[in-house]
């Protein structure tokens, strides 16, 4: 009987050990991942990011008609409310009422009143505008009606376009460009700020001379005159990639000197020492050990640029110069109303902040979440 104690207390020993062991075994990315998992805020953020990029891969397929498609006739209508009730029949498939245009006799204004006899019931999977993915067509939409009328969930612009429908292929491009400029800028001030920061002496020097040169311009300044100088009559890819490379020039340089910084601390600790004591290659130090060591700073430092970019896109392509017609971005859009009669006119025009706001906030949060989820000193 006096063994009983002992037999329980060396299980319980066993158990706590094993749960250590299992603890310890796990990977710095494993527990990356673990942290970010328990991080609501980071979580709803990444969920965010998740509807972004499916709305920008799958644009033509929710989106009910193509971007350039418009109607004459449908010049600035409101937005359509999708009803379930209707008097005397009681509930339904979702329709939308269609609308009478009514001018008033003394202020000359066009008013759009709902006509009950213009219904449009709503159907999903229907078929419409051919739209294609990964080279391969398709007629599909998520929704739109069988009588081939029309439904403005979003209103339509000054050209009787589907705002919504411009608004979801606008994601295309907004995060295109927010995705290229970004990439570009890693790639070239990672590079650049680890052989700067590994190597040092004149090859450093110079460098940090170049990088100071680029970040010496005002920023908002020096890029109105470059997009001023873009060929207006050139073709909107073209404009769009001169853009892009604009954009980028200018933010390689901060990640750069953040980088070097970051390898000069870490360039004559005891691994990387070894490293060179057992005869390894420069390049096989900054790729194998280096590198690494830095890579969750430039995954956080990638997800807070990214809504930069993005916010800068359309600040610019709202000012016009920007992104260029007939290529669609959320700046594009919001440049038709720049002035307050425009507005006051069609206020729903400004449906695409809703969704810059919602892609700045969603990837700002998993960012957070990936700032603290790689805190070598969180407690999560």
């Amino acid at each position: 009987m006096s063994d009983l104690p002992n037999s329980g207390s060396e299980t319980e020993s066993a158990g706590m050990h094993a749960e250590a062991k299992a603890a310890h075994s796990l990977t710095y990315w494993q527990l990356v991942r673990r942290r970010f998992m328990r991080n609501a805020y980071g979580m709803a953020g990444l969920a965010g990011c998740v509807f972004i990029v499916c709305t920008a891969l799958f644009a033509g397929f929710i989106a009910p008609y193509s971007p350039t498609e418009g109607d004459r006739t449908l010049l600035y209508t409101p937005p359509q409310t999708f009803k379930i009730y209707e008097s005397g029949s009681g509930f339904q498939r979702p329709f939308v009422y269609g609308f009478n245009e009514e001018m008033d006799a003394t202020t000359f204004r066009i008013t759009f009143v709902p006509d009950p006899e213009k219904k449009q019931v709503l159907r999903f999977f229907v078929q419409g505008s051919e739209w294609s993915f990964l080279g391969m067509k398709f007629t599909t939409h998520l929704y739109g009606t069988d009588e081939g009328s029309r439904i403005h969930v979003l209103g339509t612009d000054n050209l009787g376009r589907d705002v919504f429908s411009r608004m979801i292929w606008g994601t295309r491009i907004s995060l295109l460009m927010g995705v290229i400029v970004m990439a570009a800028a890693l790639a070239v001030g990672s590079a650049v700020g680890m052989t700067a920061g590994y190597f040092g002496g004149m090859y450093d020097l110079v460098v940090q001379r170049i990088v100071e040169f680029f970040k010496a311009f005002p920023a908002l300044p020096l890029y109105l005159a470059l997009t001023a100088i873009l060929p207006r009559r050139a073709d909107p890819v073209m404009v769009f990639i001169m853009f892009a490379a604009i954009l980028f020039l200018l933010r390689w340089a901060d990640l750069s000197r953040e980088v070097r910084g970051k390898v000069i601390s870490m360039r004559r600790l005891e691994y990387v020492r070894a490293a060179e004591a057992v005869g390894a290659s420069n390049r096989r130090i900054i790729v194998r050990h280096v590198a690494p060591n830095i890579s969750s700073h430039l995954i956080v430092w990638a997800t807070f640029q990214l809504p930069e970019v993005i916010l800068l896109e359309s600040f610019l392509s709202f000012l016009g110069v920007g992104v260029q017609q007939p290529m669609v971005s959320w700046g594009v859009m919001l440049n038709q109303i720049l002035d307050f009669q425009s507005f006051s006119a069609a206020p729903w025009m400004m449906s695409p902040v809703g969704m810059i706001v919602i892609t700045v906030m969603a990837f700002n949060a998993c960012g957070d979440g990936l700032r603290d989820a790689m805190d070598p000193y969180s407690s999560a």
